[in-house]
């Protein structure tokens, strides 16, 4: 890292600090803004921040109040959201004390809401990286099919953080495991017919009838219905194309809203998903044949999705490494993806898919000033996040690896 660079770090480091509860208007000029809508690439063009959002895009905005930011032509992109991940919820993957991401005693019901931890130490760490947002799932529920319900969460890391929104989602798992995949279809079968029988027995229950709820809570099965009645996507972790298949005529008898997750053999069915409208969340780094559930995966998978018309959704599960979906995405255009459309799969489809495209996701008039400066082209390995700015706030880079690197650039008197 040059001493320029650090010099630059380090005062937004502490300005951030200092203007981070005010809020003050941001002026961002001479920006190359990737917007993440069908206006696509603006040259040399201002963004104004106001009161936390995005008050003004164009050329020679003027604001003698405004803090301004010179961009001289950097990359301005919408701030990227992490699709699936338990970001917040894990600290050490064999330390079950820094684990809130499970539970023994719930199912589809599961909600991870009030386990967030916006101190995590690796948050900083995907936040310097480009991450404003998080869709946060639990990673296993009771042990059935069902893990339990995500919320979506800012990574500005403040402690009275509160969800963008909460239990918007519910993942599952379908594929190869210790049981059969028939018998995991039928046992899905039957926890949404016992989710129809519950809700025709609430009357029944408010008047101190009994109900068998079986192998579920009585939270189980409302988190069911709430898949069936208000439309929240359930996110379906799988790989095997006939898996896929089977679950987009499930969802089509139960009016189910879902997408794929994992989705490697997914490339196999463009034409149903598209018809079907179904997004796929995939990591293009992730594009070996690693069990018998993928045999078909490819590394062009992204390319042939997007072109067919499928909506991508580029995202990493994993807590310590949500960032490198940016990564995911360069390999993705290095194999034939569009460049556009690879900005798109990490920062709009992902909003989209999760009801949120009102907030966040793109840079335009309204929406909430989750912005990312960048030193270069996003989808390059090397290069690194100037400034990162979420609800209109420059936010800190500092995480502790680096302050680890400071401290043993102390010692050794180098610092």
């Amino acid at each position: 890292m040059s001493l320029l660079r650090s010099i630059i770090l380090s005062f937004f480091t502490l300005f951030s600090f200092s203007i981070f509860a005010k809020s003050p208007d941001i002026l961002i000029k001479n920006a190359t803004v990737i917007t993440s809508t069908e206006i696509g690439v603006l040259d040399e063009t201002d963004v104004l921040i106001q009161n936390g959002k995005i008050s003004l895009i164009g050329e020679n905005i003027n604001n003698d109040e405004a803090m301004i930011i010179e961009a001289n032509g950097r990359v301005l992109t919408p701030g990227l959201i992490a699709p699936a991940t338990n970001l917040g919820l894990i600290e050490i993957e064999l330390e079950a004390e820094t684990r809130d991401d499970r539970t023994d005693h719930f199912s589809a019901g599961f909600s991870i809401s009030s386990a967030f931890n916006p101190s995590s130490t690796l948050i900083p760490y995907n936040r310097a990286s480009g991450i404003t947002s998080a869709i946060v799932f639990p990673s296993s529920g009771r042990g059935d099919i069902f893990s339990g319900l995500g919320s979506a969460f800012k990574t500005h890391g403040e402690i009275d953080t509160k969800s963008i929104a909460t239990d918007i989602a519910m993942v599952m798992q379908m594929g190869g495991n210790r049981d059969s995949r028939a018998s995991n279809f039928l046992e899905l079968e039957d926890a949404f017919i016992k989710a129809k029988e519950f809700k025709k027995s609430r009357g029944m229950i408010q008047r101190g009838g009994f109900f068998d709820t079986g192998e579920y809570s009585e939270r189980d099965l409302e988190a069911l219905l709430g898949l069936m009645e208000q439309g929240k996507p359930l996110i379906v972790k799988t790989n095997r194309a006939s898996d896929m298949l089977r679950m987009i005529e499930f969802s089509e008898k139960y009016d189910l809203d879902i997408i794929f997750h994992g989705a490697k053999e997914a490339w196999r069915i463009t034409d149903q998903l598209v018809e079907a409208n179904i997004p796929v969340i995939i990591d293009p780094m992730d594009n070996i044949p690693s069990s018998f559930d993928s045999i078909g995966a490819r590394i062009d998978a992204a390319s042939i999705l997007t072109e067919s018309g499928v909506t991508v959704l580029i995202g990493i599960a994993d807590a310590h490494n949500s960032f490198l979906s940016r990564q995911g995405a360069g390999n993705a255009v290095a194999n034939g993806m569009d460049h556009y459309e690879a900005i798109k799969a990490l920062t709009i489809n992902i909003a989209d898919a999760f009801g949120l495209a009102d907030s966040i996701g793109s840079i335009e008039i309204g929406k909430n000033a989750d912005l990312v400066l960048w030193d270069g082209d996003p989808l390059e390995v090397m290069t690194f996040a100037d400034m990162v700015i979420i609800d209109g706030n420059i936010t800190s880079g500092m995480t502790r690896s680096k302050r680890l690197r400071d401290r043993y650039l102390e010692v050794i008197g180098l610092n």
